[in-house]
Protein backbone atom coordinates (compact mmCIF):
# COMPACT_ATOMS: atom_id res chain seq x y z
CA UNK A 1 0.00 0.00 0.00
CA UNK A 2 3.06 2.36 0.84
CA UNK A 3 4.25 1.84 -2.47
CA UNK A 4 0.88 2.26 -4.12
CA UNK A 5 0.59 5.76 -2.17
CA UNK A 6 3.89 7.15 -3.13
CA UNK A 7 2.72 6.14 -7.04
CA UNK A 8 -0.43 8.01 -7.26
CA UNK A 9 1.28 10.80 -4.84
CA UNK A 10 3.97 11.48 -8.05
CA UNK A 11 1.70 11.19 -10.42
CA UNK A 12 -0.47 13.42 -9.38
CA UNK A 13 2.33 15.64 -8.54
CA UNK A 14 3.69 15.61 -12.20
CA UNK A 15 0.08 15.89 -13.75
CA UNK A 16 -1.94 18.54 -11.67
CA UNK A 17 0.98 21.15 -13.07
CA UNK A 18 1.35 19.02 -16.66
CA UNK A 19 -1.50 21.64 -18.53
CA UNK A 20 -2.54 19.80 -21.62
CA UNK A 21 0.74 18.17 -22.47
CA UNK A 22 3.31 16.49 -21.12
CA UNK A 23 6.05 17.82 -18.39
CA UNK A 24 9.37 18.81 -19.27
CA UNK A 25 11.76 18.44 -16.61
CA UNK A 26 14.58 20.46 -17.47
CA UNK A 27 16.19 19.76 -13.69
CA UNK A 28 16.31 15.89 -15.66
CA UNK A 29 18.18 16.83 -18.34
CA UNK A 30 15.08 17.17 -20.76
CA UNK A 31 12.81 13.96 -19.50
CA UNK A 32 9.86 14.30 -20.95
CA UNK A 33 6.62 12.75 -18.66
CA UNK A 34 3.61 11.71 -19.40
CA UNK A 35 1.34 10.03 -17.04
CA UNK A 36 -2.73 9.15 -16.58
CA UNK A 37 -5.06 7.77 -13.54
CA UNK A 38 -8.48 6.44 -13.84
CA UNK A 39 -11.14 5.30 -11.66
CA UNK A 40 -13.89 2.76 -13.05
CA UNK A 41 -17.08 1.27 -12.12
CA UNK A 42 -18.45 -2.06 -13.37
CA UNK A 43 -21.92 -3.51 -12.92
CA UNK A 44 -23.33 -6.67 -14.51
CA UNK A 45 -27.05 -8.43 -14.65
CA UNK A 46 -26.22 -11.64 -14.95
CA UNK A 47 -23.12 -12.47 -14.61
CA UNK A 48 -20.01 -11.09 -12.81
CA UNK A 49 -17.83 -10.23 -15.72
CA UNK A 50 -14.38 -9.01 -16.02
CA UNK A 51 -14.28 -8.10 -11.78
CA UNK A 52 -15.60 -10.93 -10.05
CA UNK A 53 -18.38 -9.26 -7.96
CA UNK A 54 -19.57 -7.02 -10.57
CA UNK A 55 -23.02 -8.12 -10.45
CA UNK A 56 -23.15 -6.09 -6.86
CA UNK A 57 -21.41 -3.61 -8.79
CA UNK A 58 -17.55 -2.84 -8.62
CA UNK A 59 -15.21 0.06 -8.43
CA UNK A 60 -11.80 -2.63 -8.42
CA UNK A 61 -11.49 -1.11 -11.74
CA UNK A 62 -8.71 1.14 -11.66
CA UNK A 63 -5.30 1.74 -13.59
CA UNK A 64 -2.28 3.99 -13.23
CA UNK A 65 0.93 4.71 -15.51
CA UNK A 66 3.71 7.51 -15.56
CA UNK A 67 6.39 7.10 -18.41
CA UNK A 68 9.53 9.14 -18.96
CA UNK A 69 11.49 9.16 -21.75
CA UNK A 70 14.28 11.21 -23.24
CA UNK A 71 16.02 12.02 -26.96
CA UNK A 72 19.24 11.32 -25.47
CA UNK A 73 20.91 11.69 -29.17
CA UNK A 74 19.50 12.40 -32.53
CA UNK A 75 19.03 8.68 -33.30
CA UNK A 76 18.71 6.79 -29.68
CA UNK A 77 16.06 7.59 -27.53
CA UNK A 78 15.09 5.64 -23.90
CA UNK A 79 12.12 5.41 -22.23
CA UNK A 80 10.03 3.25 -19.54
CA UNK A 81 6.52 3.10 -17.97
CA UNK A 82 5.26 2.18 -14.49
CA UNK A 83 2.08 1.17 -14.38
CA UNK A 84 -0.45 -0.03 -11.43
CA UNK A 85 -4.24 -1.51 -12.09
CA UNK A 86 -6.92 -3.09 -10.16
CA UNK A 87 -9.73 -5.11 -11.90
CA UNK A 88 -11.74 -7.44 -9.43
CA UNK A 89 -9.47 -10.04 -7.96
CA UNK A 90 -6.26 -9.90 -10.63
CA UNK A 91 -3.19 -7.81 -10.33
CA UNK A 92 -4.52 -5.70 -7.06
CA UNK A 93 -2.74 -2.64 -7.45
CA UNK A 94 0.65 -4.17 -7.63
CA UNK A 95 3.28 -1.36 -9.28
CA UNK A 96 5.24 -3.32 -12.57
CA UNK A 97 7.56 -2.05 -15.21
CA UNK A 98 5.09 -2.32 -17.95
CA UNK A 99 7.36 -1.15 -20.73
CA UNK A 100 11.25 -0.15 -21.05
CA UNK A 101 13.50 0.17 -23.68
CA UNK A 102 16.02 1.60 -25.82
CA UNK A 103 15.30 3.03 -29.49
CA UNK A 104 18.03 3.53 -32.00
CA UNK A 105 16.63 4.78 -35.43
CA UNK A 106 19.16 4.13 -37.86
CA UNK A 107 16.99 5.27 -40.71
CA UNK A 108 13.65 5.28 -41.18
CA UNK A 109 13.11 2.18 -42.94
CA UNK A 110 15.46 0.66 -40.25
CA UNK A 111 15.59 1.18 -36.51
CA UNK A 112 16.05 -1.62 -33.37
CA UNK A 113 14.35 -1.28 -30.04
CA UNK A 114 15.77 -3.72 -27.27
CA UNK A 115 13.86 -4.04 -23.42
CA UNK A 116 10.60 -4.35 -22.66
CA UNK A 117 8.80 -3.81 -25.67
CA UNK A 118 5.22 -3.12 -26.64
CA UNK A 119 3.60 -6.08 -28.55
CA UNK A 120 2.19 -4.55 -32.01
CA UNK A 121 -0.39 -7.84 -32.01
CA UNK A 122 -3.72 -5.90 -33.58
CA UNK A 123 -4.69 -2.41 -34.09
CA UNK A 124 -5.04 -0.90 -30.37
CA UNK A 125 -2.58 -3.44 -28.54
CA UNK A 126 0.29 -0.61 -28.28
CA UNK A 127 -2.07 1.95 -27.87
CA UNK A 128 -4.59 0.59 -25.11
CA UNK A 129 -3.40 2.33 -22.06
CA UNK A 130 -3.74 5.94 -24.14
CA UNK A 131 -7.85 6.07 -23.06
CA UNK A 132 -7.79 9.58 -25.01
CA UNK A 133 -7.26 7.80 -27.97
CA UNK A 134 -10.71 5.94 -28.07
CA UNK A 135 -14.15 6.08 -27.05
CA UNK A 136 -14.83 2.73 -25.73
CA UNK A 137 -13.80 2.31 -22.33
CA UNK A 138 -13.81 -1.67 -22.38
CA UNK A 139 -11.73 -2.85 -25.70
CA UNK A 140 -13.51 -5.84 -27.47
CA UNK A 141 -12.39 -8.90 -25.15
CA UNK A 142 -12.02 -11.11 -27.99
CA UNK A 143 -8.81 -9.49 -29.48
CA UNK A 144 -7.59 -7.44 -26.07
CA UNK A 145 -8.52 -9.76 -23.06
CA UNK A 146 -8.32 -7.32 -19.77
CA UNK A 147 -7.77 -10.13 -17.70
CA UNK A 148 -4.30 -10.94 -18.88
CA UNK A 149 -3.21 -7.39 -20.16
CA UNK A 150 0.01 -8.31 -17.93
CA UNK A 151 0.78 -11.08 -20.52
CA UNK A 152 0.13 -9.97 -23.90
CA UNK A 153 1.09 -6.26 -23.27
CA UNK A 154 4.65 -6.59 -24.37
CA UNK A 155 7.81 -8.97 -24.58
CA UNK A 156 11.26 -8.96 -23.20
CA UNK A 157 13.68 -8.97 -26.38
CA UNK A 158 14.61 -7.27 -29.52
CA UNK A 159 12.96 -6.20 -31.88
CA UNK A 160 13.23 -3.79 -35.17
CA UNK A 161 10.88 -1.12 -37.03
CA UNK A 162 10.85 1.00 -39.92
CA UNK A 163 8.86 3.40 -42.12
CA UNK A 164 8.90 2.26 -46.18
CA UNK A 165 7.74 5.03 -48.34
CA UNK A 166 6.31 3.48 -51.38
CA UNK A 167 5.44 6.74 -53.93
CA UNK A 168 2.13 6.26 -55.60
CA UNK A 169 1.34 3.43 -53.62
CA UNK A 170 1.44 4.57 -50.23
CA UNK A 171 4.12 3.75 -47.70
CA UNK A 172 4.43 0.38 -45.13
CA UNK A 173 5.01 0.59 -41.07
CA UNK A 174 6.39 -2.70 -39.93
CA UNK A 175 7.21 -4.00 -36.70
CA UNK A 176 8.84 -7.18 -35.65
CA UNK A 177 9.59 -8.70 -31.84
CA UNK A 178 11.21 -11.56 -30.80
CA UNK A 179 11.54 -12.33 -26.99
CA UNK A 180 9.95 -13.64 -23.86
CA UNK A 181 6.86 -13.53 -22.52
CA UNK A 182 6.13 -13.28 -18.47
CA UNK A 183 3.16 -14.59 -16.89
CA UNK A 184 2.71 -13.37 -13.38
CA UNK A 185 0.99 -15.71 -11.49
CA UNK A 186 -1.61 -12.89 -10.19
CA UNK A 187 -2.70 -11.72 -13.42
CA UNK A 188 -6.23 -13.70 -15.14
CA UNK A 189 -4.40 -16.76 -16.93
CA UNK A 190 -4.90 -18.90 -13.39
CA UNK A 191 -8.95 -17.56 -13.57
CA UNK A 192 -8.94 -18.75 -17.40
CA UNK A 193 -6.79 -22.13 -16.55
CA UNK A 194 -9.41 -22.47 -13.18
CA UNK A 195 -12.13 -22.50 -15.14
CA UNK A 196 -11.24 -24.57 -18.38
CA UNK A 197 -10.82 -27.21 -15.28
CA UNK A 198 -14.02 -26.53 -14.09
CA UNK A 199 -12.70 -24.62 -11.16
CA UNK A 200 -10.44 -27.60 -9.24
CA UNK A 201 -7.00 -26.28 -10.89
CA UNK A 202 -4.42 -23.63 -10.36
CA UNK A 203 -0.83 -23.38 -11.52
CA UNK A 204 1.52 -24.89 -9.55
CA UNK A 205 4.51 -22.50 -9.93
CA UNK A 206 6.21 -20.16 -12.87
CA UNK A 207 4.71 -20.78 -16.50
CA UNK A 208 7.78 -21.33 -18.77
CA UNK A 209 7.55 -19.80 -22.50
CA UNK A 210 10.07 -20.43 -25.19
CA UNK A 211 11.12 -17.47 -27.28
CA UNK A 212 7.83 -15.56 -28.98
CA UNK A 213 7.55 -14.40 -32.05
CA UNK A 214 5.55 -11.51 -33.01
CA UNK A 215 5.31 -8.45 -35.67
CA UNK A 216 3.30 -6.25 -37.45
CA UNK A 217 3.12 -4.89 -40.98
CA UNK A 218 0.96 -1.77 -41.82
CA UNK A 219 0.20 -0.36 -45.24
CA UNK A 220 -1.08 2.91 -45.73
CA UNK A 221 -2.95 3.17 -48.48
CA UNK A 222 -2.93 5.98 -51.33
CA UNK A 223 -6.54 6.64 -50.11
CA UNK A 224 -6.51 8.76 -47.36
CA UNK A 225 -7.49 7.70 -43.95
CA UNK A 226 -7.14 4.03 -45.05
CA UNK A 227 -4.70 1.59 -43.62
CA UNK A 228 -4.93 -2.54 -43.88
CA UNK A 229 -2.54 -4.44 -41.18
CA UNK A 230 -1.30 -8.02 -40.84
CA UNK A 231 -0.22 -8.90 -37.50
CA UNK A 232 0.77 -12.20 -35.95
CA UNK A 233 1.87 -13.87 -33.06
CA UNK A 234 3.75 -17.39 -32.64
CA UNK A 235 4.58 -19.02 -28.72
CA UNK A 236 5.21 -22.38 -26.76
CA UNK A 237 4.26 -22.63 -23.52
CA UNK A 238 4.00 -25.11 -20.67
CA UNK A 239 1.72 -24.59 -17.46
CA UNK A 240 2.38 -26.73 -14.38
CA UNK A 241 -0.85 -27.52 -12.71
CA UNK A 242 -2.08 -28.70 -9.49
CA UNK A 243 -5.28 -30.29 -10.02
CA UNK A 244 -8.27 -31.35 -7.06
CA UNK A 245 -4.64 -30.18 -4.56
CA UNK A 246 -3.70 -33.98 -5.22
CA UNK A 247 -2.69 -34.35 -8.62
CA UNK A 248 0.55 -32.43 -9.80
CA UNK A 249 0.93 -32.40 -14.10
CA UNK A 250 1.96 -29.80 -16.66
CA UNK A 251 -0.15 -29.18 -20.01
CA UNK A 252 2.09 -27.76 -23.13
CA UNK A 253 0.52 -24.94 -25.27
CA UNK A 254 1.81 -24.10 -28.86
CA UNK A 255 -0.16 -21.22 -30.11
CA UNK A 256 -0.36 -19.59 -33.23
CA UNK A 257 -2.14 -16.82 -33.90
CA UNK A 258 -2.59 -14.16 -36.64
CA UNK A 259 -5.29 -11.83 -37.74
CA UNK A 260 -5.83 -8.40 -40.45
CA UNK A 261 -7.21 -5.49 -39.59
CA UNK A 262 -8.55 -2.35 -41.31
CA UNK A 263 -8.63 1.38 -40.37
CA UNK A 264 -10.04 4.22 -42.02
CA UNK A 265 -10.90 8.12 -40.55
CA UNK A 266 -12.71 10.64 -42.63
CA UNK A 267 -13.20 13.80 -40.72
CA UNK A 268 -15.38 13.13 -37.53
CA UNK A 269 -15.87 9.43 -38.79
CA UNK A 270 -13.42 6.45 -37.09
CA UNK A 271 -14.09 3.17 -38.68
CA UNK A 272 -12.08 -0.33 -37.99
CA UNK A 273 -12.62 -3.95 -38.69
CA UNK A 274 -10.34 -6.68 -37.24
CA UNK A 275 -10.50 -10.43 -37.84
CA UNK A 276 -8.31 -12.96 -36.28
CA UNK A 277 -7.70 -16.84 -35.63
CA UNK A 278 -5.68 -18.69 -33.39
CA UNK A 279 -4.46 -21.99 -33.72
CA UNK A 280 -3.69 -23.92 -30.29
CA UNK A 281 -2.61 -27.12 -29.38
CA UNK A 282 -2.96 -28.61 -26.34
CA UNK A 283 -0.91 -31.69 -25.05
CA UNK A 284 -1.06 -32.88 -21.05
CA UNK A 285 1.66 -34.71 -19.94
CA UNK A 286 1.76 -38.23 -21.17
CA UNK A 287 -1.48 -37.90 -23.03
CA UNK A 288 -2.65 -36.86 -26.72
CA UNK A 289 -2.75 -33.80 -28.41
CA UNK A 290 -6.24 -31.61 -29.10
CA UNK A 291 -5.93 -28.96 -31.95
CA UNK A 292 -8.74 -25.86 -31.28
CA UNK A 293 -9.03 -23.19 -33.62
CA UNK A 294 -10.33 -20.18 -32.63
CA UNK A 295 -12.26 -16.97 -34.60
CA UNK A 296 -12.76 -13.78 -33.81
CA UNK A 297 -13.64 -10.67 -35.47
CA UNK A 298 -15.23 -7.29 -35.01
CA UNK A 299 -16.62 -3.96 -36.73
CA UNK A 300 -16.08 -0.69 -34.85
CA UNK A 301 -17.38 2.83 -35.42
CA UNK A 302 -17.01 6.18 -33.81
CA UNK A 303 -18.17 10.07 -34.45
CA UNK A 304 -17.31 12.84 -32.71
CA UNK A 305 -20.18 15.58 -32.97
CA UNK A 306 -18.84 18.42 -30.63
CA UNK A 307 -15.30 19.02 -29.50
CA UNK A 308 -16.67 17.45 -26.06
CA UNK A 309 -18.67 14.84 -27.34
CA UNK A 310 -18.28 11.50 -29.15
CA UNK A 311 -20.51 8.66 -29.75
CA UNK A 312 -18.99 4.80 -30.93
CA UNK A 313 -19.94 1.29 -31.22
CA UNK A 314 -18.61 -1.88 -32.11
CA UNK A 315 -19.88 -5.38 -32.59
CA UNK A 316 -17.34 -8.47 -31.43
CA UNK A 317 -18.35 -12.28 -32.49
CA UNK A 318 -15.69 -15.10 -30.66
CA UNK A 319 -15.84 -18.73 -31.60
CA UNK A 320 -13.25 -20.41 -29.23
CA UNK A 321 -13.38 -23.35 -31.48
CA UNK A 322 -14.47 -22.53 -35.54
CA UNK A 323 -15.24 -25.86 -35.61
CA UNK A 324 -18.65 -26.27 -33.28
CA UNK A 325 -20.04 -22.91 -33.85
CA UNK A 326 -23.47 -24.16 -32.89
CA UNK A 327 -22.76 -25.65 -29.77
CA UNK A 328 -22.99 -29.24 -30.81
CA UNK A 329 -20.43 -30.13 -28.44
CA UNK A 330 -21.82 -28.79 -25.46
CA UNK A 331 -25.31 -30.03 -26.26
CA UNK A 332 -23.99 -33.28 -26.71
CA UNK A 333 -22.91 -33.05 -22.92
CA UNK A 334 -26.12 -31.66 -21.66
CA UNK A 335 -25.04 -28.16 -21.67
CA UNK A 336 -26.05 -25.22 -22.79
CA UNK A 337 -24.89 -24.40 -26.62
CA UNK A 338 -24.21 -20.88 -26.16
CA UNK A 339 -20.87 -21.94 -24.44
CA UNK A 340 -19.63 -21.92 -27.88
CA UNK A 341 -19.76 -18.34 -28.77
CA UNK A 342 -20.16 -14.91 -26.97
CA UNK A 343 -21.40 -12.18 -29.42
CA UNK A 344 -20.62 -8.62 -27.93
CA UNK A 345 -22.84 -5.58 -29.40
CA UNK A 346 -21.72 -2.11 -26.93
CA UNK A 347 -22.70 1.29 -26.85
CA UNK A 348 -20.20 4.10 -25.63
CA UNK A 349 -20.62 7.40 -25.00
CA UNK A 350 -17.48 9.76 -24.06
CA UNK A 351 -17.61 13.55 -22.63
CA UNK A 352 -14.04 15.37 -22.96
CA UNK A 353 -14.41 17.65 -19.98
CA UNK A 354 -11.10 19.74 -20.78
CA UNK A 355 -7.94 18.36 -22.28
CA UNK A 356 -6.96 16.16 -19.40
CA UNK A 357 -10.36 14.86 -18.17
CA UNK A 358 -12.57 12.68 -19.76
CA UNK A 359 -15.23 10.47 -18.84
CA UNK A 360 -17.29 7.84 -20.49
CA UNK A 361 -20.52 5.55 -20.16
CA UNK A 362 -21.05 2.04 -21.79
CA UNK A 363 -23.46 -0.61 -22.10
CA UNK A 364 -23.36 -4.06 -23.72
CA UNK A 365 -25.69 -6.51 -24.82
CA UNK A 366 -24.31 -9.71 -25.00
CA UNK A 367 -25.13 -13.79 -26.49
CA UNK A 368 -23.38 -16.47 -25.29
CA UNK A 369 -21.07 -17.48 -22.31
CA UNK A 370 -17.80 -18.31 -24.21
CA UNK A 371 -16.32 -16.06 -22.62
CA UNK A 372 -18.05 -16.04 -18.88
CA UNK A 373 -15.13 -17.90 -16.29
CA UNK A 374 -16.79 -20.98 -14.38
CA UNK A 375 -14.37 -19.66 -11.10
CA UNK A 376 -16.94 -16.03 -10.72
CA UNK A 377 -20.12 -17.99 -11.95
CA UNK A 378 -21.14 -21.39 -11.14
CA UNK A 379 -24.14 -20.96 -13.09
CA UNK A 380 -23.98 -20.11 -17.01
CA UNK A 381 -27.53 -21.66 -18.04
CA UNK A 382 -28.83 -18.09 -19.05
CA UNK A 383 -27.39 -17.33 -22.92
CA UNK A 384 -28.49 -13.20 -22.88
CA UNK A 385 -27.05 -11.00 -20.45
CA UNK A 386 -26.20 -7.44 -20.21
CA UNK A 387 -22.99 -6.01 -18.51
CA UNK A 388 -22.20 -1.62 -18.31
CA UNK A 389 -18.70 0.47 -17.60
CA UNK A 390 -18.04 4.16 -16.30
CA UNK A 391 -14.77 5.41 -16.25
CA UNK A 392 -13.15 8.52 -15.14
CA UNK A 393 -9.51 9.47 -16.33
CA UNK A 394 -6.97 11.86 -15.82
CA UNK A 395 -4.13 12.41 -18.54
CA UNK A 396 -1.34 14.90 -19.21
Amino acid sequence: MRKILIFVAALIMFGWGAGAGAVEMDVLGGVSIHGFISQGFLTSGEYNYLAHNSKTGSFEYNEMGINFSKQVTDKLRVGTQIFSRDLGDVANNKVTIDWAYGDYKWRDWLGIRAGRIKSPLGLFNETRDIDMLRTCIVLPQNFYPDLVRDVTIALNGVGLYGYVPLGAAGSLDYSGIAGAMTVDNESGVEKYLNSSFGGVAALNGDVDIDTALTGRIKWNTPLSGLALSVSALKFKANFPILVANIISTELEQDQFTWGTGVEYSWQNLALAFEYRTTDMDMTPSGGATTNKKAENYYLMASYRFTDWFELGSYYAIAYPNKEDKDGDSFKAMGLPDHRAWQKDLALSARFDINSNWTFKLEGHKVDGTSDVLAVDNADRSEGDWYYGAAKLTFSF
